[in-house]
């Protein structure tokens, strides 16, 4: 009975010894990614996020049916090569709507560019927002500048890019940047990508969608607010970029699904993939207007949820 006793009380030090060397091990990752992920959000720059805004704003219109339309993704494909990625294209997807008494088909475009993963280089984490906009009161689409919908969410995209490379950054899984075009027609570039991946289907690990992140009356940081939507697939991953966000950010969160299909996201969580989508608590009195320029955006409250997002992609690889 002693010797049982004298066992038992050894298992129950190998016991703790196992739990204490586990926790410190966990302890001992998080440490090492702290200053990993701190840097990268570090970098993040709310001036950065402007200029690009600022940049979309001024390309003049980024209308789906306008002439132009592949011309703006020729220009974001050229903004992601000057940071120094090689992987970039333009992915063609063709749409037919309604128009008029009749229907109007023509090519649009997404624009990829991949940072490639060193462990495992067929899974997928993909960084999104859509680039086109579109007025709700007139047929004149030669000014449209869509600052905050949604020249803010692909600066994000851009954003993200940007540190990462800047940074050197290599992910354990590959990263996919997408600008979406015709999301204001109904979500056309991401119903397309998400329902072929481009050679991932099955390997999303997650998606993370900006949209209209930059309208924030307040001032103060303490007043701010990210509406982090999720999908019923999505629930655990919420819960990561709510801890995230309050380690890493100013911002508080809630979770309001009202809006949560009129986005780039909903298209992957209905092919079954994990996403999130990021969006401004307060309601933009700009929207589809002529009045949505980048002079009405806030991006210290922008780069927050940027961010947010970035610290989220990096403790997830």
């Amino acid at each position: 009975m002693k010797l049982l006793k004298f066992s038992g009380n050894i298992f129950i030090v190998l016991g703790i010894s196992l739990f204490l060397t586990t926790c410190k091990k966990e302890d001992a990752d998080e440490f090492v990614n702290e200053p990993l992920i701190q840097g990268l959000i570090n970098d993040i720059n709310a001036d950065s996020l402007e200029a690009d805004v600022v940049w979309l704003q001024n390309i003049g219109t980024r209308y789906a049916l306008s002439q132009n339309h592949r011309d703006v993704a020729v220009k974001i494909k050229k903004r992601f090569m000057m940071m120094g990625y090689d992987d970039v294209e333009i992915d063609s997807f063709y749409i037919t709507i309604p128009l008029g008494t009749g229907f109007y088909g023509d090519w649009q475009y997404n624009v990829i560019a991949k940072l490639e993963g060193s462990l495992y280089p067929d899974s997928v984490c993909v960084v999104g927002g859509h680039y086109d906009n579109i007025l709700k009161s007139t047929v004149d689409y030669d000014t449209v500048p869509g600052a905050n919908d949604n020249a803010s969410g692909t600066a994000a995209v851009l954003e993200i890019a940007r540190v990462l490379k800047k940074n050197n950054y290599t992910p354990k899984s590959t990263i996919i940047f997408i600008t979406f075009g015709a999301e204001e027609l109904g979500l056309f570039g991401s119903k397309d990508f998400a329902a072929n991946p481009n050679g991932f289907s099955g390997k999303i690990r997650f998606m993370l969608n900006s949209d209209m992140i930059a309208y924030e009356p307040a001032t103060e940081s303490s007043a701010w607010y990210v509406n982090i939507m999720d999908y019923d697939n999505s629930h655990d991953l919420r819960y990561d970029a709510e801890q995230i966000c309050t380690r890493y950010t100013s911002l508080s969160y809630i979770t309001n699904n009202t809006n949560n299909k009129y986005s780039d996201s909903y298209p992957f969580s209905t092919n079954g993939y994990k996403a999130l989508f990021f969006f401004s608590y307060n309601v933009d009195p700009n929207y589809h207007t002529l009045n949505d320029l980048a002079a009405n955006c806030n991006f210290e409250y922008c780069s927050e949820i940027v961010r947010l997002e970035c610290a989220l992609l990096a403790s997830k690889n």
